[in-house]
């Protein structure tokens, strides 16, 4: 970054623009009203780049709370969706914890347990009919070895999990001190979003339904994931082209010829912000070529 003053006030500038100008100080180049000309091929994004990842398998039977034989009684399958995952973080018996590992700066112990998931599960008909939604929830890896889901084999009480986060953890900054954080990615409004650090992700999938009793068997995924957020340059192959729906009508009017016509869509490229490529040889005075009353804006695409 080069500075320069501009009517006295110091301005920042990249290399980029300090390049068209050979004395930045007799004149800042404005690329807001003279932005540089580009088609680029390659696009800077800010994207979360996954560093390392750990899964494991967990199953679980639980009542789904609701009266299946009187309620829906031509119920003969399910589908299962993981909404939420709630837990307690600290230390002590059945909480889940993120510590560094002595002497491994870069790697951490995550301790999972007490995960109370809450599903979206919707009975069919053998014919494939919904019947309803329902959103059980059950407790896997619980602490209390006496809890109904709980199984040795299949549903511990707790487990261990290292993981590789080379730029450390999220932290929750409105606790004094600050506690180290597990993001749960969901699919609630409040944890439908990636952070920084470490991330839970869960997918579960109906092993059996047992309709006499209104229990489910549900197999559990949990993924770990550390990712952080980085720039990087990707290749482009141009916009997306959005499939259209069209409305069909005998009525042959502008208006419907627009509806039934192609999608608008910005033309003006982002600019190519990359090694200087003599720019300003694109740009011309409009007001000093011939016909340049039709330089004039239009409304028409």
């Amino acid at each position: 970054m080069a500075k320069c003053k501009c009517k006295g006030n110091p301005r920042i500038a990249s290399n980029v623009v300090q390049s068209m100008k050979k004395d930045p100080c007799k004149g800042c180049f404005d690329i807001c009203n003279t932005p540089l000309y580009g088609d680029p091929n390659m696009l800077g994004v800010y994207t979360p780049l996954i560093y390392d990842e750990i899964g494991v398998n967990l199953c679980a039977t639980f009542n789904v709370g609701t009266d299946i034989p009187t309620t829906f009684p031509s119920a003969s399958k399910a589908t299962i969706r993981v909404l939420n995952a709630a837990y307690t973080y600290g230390p002590g018996t059945g909480n889940v914890t993120l510590e560094n590992i002595d002497r491994r700066k870069n790697c951490y112990r995550v301790t999972l347990s007490n995960l109370t998931i809450t599903f979206l599960l919707q009975l069919y008909d053998s014919s494939c009919h919904l019947l309803t939604t329902l959103f059980p929830t059950a407790v896997y890896l619980p602490s209390d070895i006496t809890a109904p889901t709980y199984d040795e084999d299949t549903n511990p009480s707790s487990i261990e999990l290292e993981l590789y986060a080379p730029y450390g953890i999220t932290y929750d900054a409105t606790t004094t001190p600050p506690a180290p954080r597990l993001n749960f990615v969901g699919e609630t409004t409040t944890t439908n979003r990636l952070s920084q650090g470490v991330n839970l992700f869960a997918f579960g999938k109906v092993l059996d339904l047992s309709v006499a009793d209104s229990n489910i068997t549900v197999g559990l995924t949990l993924v770990l994931q550390s990712l952080y957020y980085a720039g990087y340059k990707i290749r482009s192959h141009g916009k997306i082209d959005i499939p259209k729906g069209s409305i069909i009508t005998p009525e042959n009017s502008e208006c419907m010829k627009f509806v039934a016509g192609d999608l608008l869509n910005l033309s003006i490229k982002p600019l190519d912000l990359g090694d200087y490529k003599h720019e300003e040889e694109y740009k011309t005075d409009c007001e000093k070529e011939v016909g340049y009353e039709n330089c004039c804006p239009s409304d028409q695409s």
